[in-house]
């Protein structure tokens, strides 16, 4: 980690002679930053690469200049060029760092009005401006992924709107924002395209706006916007940082929000008004009440958190002889007790090889330990308006932001139906026992990949070679295609040339529904993405492939056996936009 000392409490604001650090395997190293009295390092990458700016800001008339650093080696660096004036924000792993071309606007207390957000190259000096939407706003930049997607804001030379923006490959994405907010920005970026933030109303035009509110946000991977709300007893919020498991960190205050934002952690002592948390699992904690050697500690600001669950931020410690210090603090989870965990996840057809991709409006299966007290099916009447139960036998499934509707829970599976997904990337996904209680517990986070569409047929009985019988029949009779005896007191036939069948099968991805993603669609809708299916490896007529009505999660596909085909079992294969169902699942077909 980095940060900054000094002989006391900090206010960057007032100025004081500090010093930059480099935490690194319990020793704290001075970084000896001494052209200029105010150094401050923001962002250090796996490699040891500190990025930061000399930073003198005038609250008085809001005029100041930065003047940015590389520390690689031991060695200081001042880049030129195009970074001269730039405040860097955020470095990967990869050497790319995201900053602001800052430009201190004397017309507001906004400092980041009339900036420009840019990406750079470490190893080769290479700068991208990162515009806004119109071109014609200014913007920021505030957080990077290790693939280079930039978390900011685009920012009105009036000061209203700031809009959040994703920058991904440069091009700039706009976020939503809540309802009851008129301005917002994204703080920072997971690996999942996942999303924190902070949606508030200030006046920028005046030093202290006392109506100004704040809460923290997350912005799932499809942009859509969730309020993460506030800690007890406070009433503004702000995130900082998330990591891959898609847990937030940030703090919850009673004071006014102003124009440091975020960065109130930054400029500002710590203070007893401030409380860190933690949000993970659709919950937010204090990060005191979590501490299992806290006497004596007061987090403040929690300023980030990694992919180890670490956390850092700012905080106050009563010391032996009972004097207050303002210290930074570094904390680590702790192993809990035995409780439910994830062994694996799978598309819901059970196909072998697994499908292990999941995708919108998705059938899947977790298997575990203690992820349910007992065994607890569907039931017609906690189907609401559609909707699956998002607790069933009181376990939840969370996805991100969501908590993903039920079909059945158990102590070693549970079956649930993906919401909305991202077409690539991953989305954490665990599992809560006793949800919605004070004594809920959470399985680790697992991080699932996500795809557009991960499809495969279901079936009328699994092998353990993977050679399933799809689960089909006759479209118009309603019978089941399938060797005669394949199941006991079931009849059976094989099908024929010229026979149009139904098979069924989960995860096929978008379709013309309107509903939303996850509920139970009473009409048929077709898919909206381009695909083909193959009969022993020949190419067949499709007259419809889309949603099963009626049934969550289930799609169907209704096609005619070609001539020619020999008796036996025959695979049947759909690919969807390059992505094929597992190629060992057939049609039993006789001449």
């Amino acid at each position: 980690m980095v940060g900054y000392c000094s002989a006391q409490p900090v206010n960057l604001l007032k100025a004081p002679t500090i010093h930059g650090f480099l935490y690194s395997n319990g020793v704290m190293t001075d970084l000896n930053l001494t052209a200029q009295p105010t150094p401050l390092p923001m962002a250090v990458n796996d490699s040891g690469v500190v990025a930061g700016a000399y930073l003198d800001i005038n609250r008085t008339n809001f005029t100041g200049t930065d003047v940015p650093f590389l520390v690689q080696n031991g060695v200081v660096t001042l880049p030129t060029g195009p970074m001269t004036g730039v405040l860097p924000v955020g470095l990967n792993n990869a050497g790319q760092l995201a900053g602001d071309a800052l430009q201190v606007s004397a017309k507001s207390a906004d400092i980041f009005i009339d900036s420009s957000a840019v990406l750079y190259t470490v190893s080769s000096g290479a700068t991208t401006a990162l515009p806004s939407p119109s071109g014609e706003e200014g913007t920021a930049a505030f957080g990077i992924n290790s693939s280079g997607t930039v978390a900011g804001a685009s920012i009105n030379t009036a000061g209203s709107p700031i809009d959040p923006l994703l920058w991904q490959n440069g091009s700039p994405l706009t976020l939503s924002v809540l309802s009851a907010f008129q301005q917002s920005l994204a703080t920072s970026v997971n690996d999942s395209g996942i999303a924190a933030g902070i949606d508030f109303n200030i006046d920028f035009s005046v030093l202290v706006d006392p109506s100004a509110s704040a809460h923290a946000v997350l912005f799932t991977a499809d942009r859509s916007v969730g309020d993460l709300g506030v800690l007890p007893n406070t009433t503004n919020s702000f995130a900082t940082g998330i990591n891959n498991s898609g847990w937030v960190v940030g703090f919850s205050t009673n004071n006014t929000p102003d124009y440091t934002l975020h960065f109130a952690g930054i400029f500002y002592p710590a203070a007893s008004t401030y409380q860190a948390f933690l949000y993970a699992n659709g919950q937010m904690y204090n990060l005191n009440t979590l501490l299992v050697d806290g006497v004596g500690w007061n987090l403040a600001f929690a300023t980030a958190i990694n992919n180890a669950g670490q956390i850092i931020g700012t905080g106050l410690f009563l010391g032996p002889s009972g004097s207050t210090q303002q210290h930074a603090f570094l904390l680590t989870p702790v192993p809990a007790a035995a409780g439910p965990s994830i062994t694996n996840v799978e598309g819901g057809g059970l196909s072998n090889p697994a499908v292990t991709s999941i995708s919108n409006n998705g059938l899947f299966t977790i298997f575990g330990s203690g992820l349910a007290a007992a065994k607890a099916g569907l039931t017609e009447s906690e189907i609401v308006n559609n909707e699956l139960p998002t607790i069933l036998g009181g376990t939840c499934v969370q996805g991100g932001s969501s908590k993903f509707g039920l079909l059945y829970v158990a102590p070693g599976q549970v079956n649930a139906l993906a919401g909305d997904l991202p077409s690539s990337g991953t989305v954490p996904v665990s599992v809560i026992t006793n949800c919605g209680t004070a004594n809920e517990v959470a399985t680790p986070v697992v991080n699932v990949p996500v795809a557009a569409s991960a499809p495969e047929f279901v079936y009328f009985i699994q092998t353990s070679n993977g050679q399933n019988p799809v689960a089909a029949i006759q479209a118009v009779s309603g019978a089941y295609v399938g060797a005669p005896g394949l199941i006991a007191g079931a009849t059976f036939a094989p099908a024929q040339a010229g026979d149009v069948l139904t098979a069924f099968g989960v995860g096929w991805g978008p379709t013309t529904s309107k509903e939303p993603v996850g509920t139970i669609d009473t009409a048929a809708e077709a898919l909206t993405s381009p695909y083909k299916l193959t009969l022993g490896g020949v190419p067949v007529d499709v007259s419809y492939a889309g949603l099963a009505p009626n049934y969550a999660g289930v799609y169907q596909i209704n096609f005619t056996v070609p001539s020619g085909l020999k008796s036996g079992n025959q695979p049947l294969v759909l690919d969807i936009n390059g992505i094929s169902t597992p190629s060992q699942a057939y049609i039993t077909v006789t001449n």
